[in-house]
């Protein structure tokens, strides 16, 4: 392997890392986010039937406190948006994981295949720039999801059996 291949699979292996990181992160905070609309919805809508039903039963207060306690619980659901922030996540998740596959092909297939060192270059630099676009356009992810996925790939449960063999 000539220098110039050498150096291009080491800069798709930085790709990789990258976007592995970013990618379970992502997919932790998608996870995040759906449990938040379970756990604000599910009671919110409970709350508000079970407030109809002591409407009829001639409890009022209980019916007040009751809906008003749903109303808050919508209100907190409808401002945070958890379900579009888990799709939202869940879709750059799914980008990200694209893109590391993509890497992994060039640097695995792609450079031993010769490919021109002016291709390789090009198709290193089409990685890199979708990269940075996906850096610049995602949403941040909080600080638990990061720890969570560093923790993942730390522990080798991001690894491929076949590449265990290799290692």
């Amino acid at each position: 392997m000539n220098e110039l291949t050498s150096r291009l699979a080491a800069e798709a292996e930085r790709i990789e890392e990258d976007t592995e990181h970013s990618f379970k992160g992502h997919y932790n905070a998608a996870a995040r986010w759906a449990r938040y609309h379970l756990l604000i919805g599910l009671p919110s809508a409970l709350l508000a039937a079970v407030a109809g039903a002591a409407a009829f039963k001639d409890q009022p207060e209980w019916a007040g406190a009751l809906a008003l306690l749903s109303t808050a619980m919508t209100t907190v659901l409808t401002f945070l948006k958890p379900s579009e922030r888990a799709e939202m996540h869940k879709t750059v998740a799914g980008q990200y994981q694209a893109l590391r596959n993509q890497a992994r092909l060039f640097r695995e297939i792609g450079l031993t295949d010769g490919l021109s060192a002016e291709e390789a270059k090009a198709r290193l630099f089409e990685l890199a720039k979708t990269r940075d676009e996906l850096n610049q356009s995602s949403p941040a992810i909080a600080r638990c999801d990061y720890e969570l996925a560093k923790k993942d790939i730390d522990s080798g449960r991001a690894r491929y059996r076949v590449d265990e063999v290799k290692s």
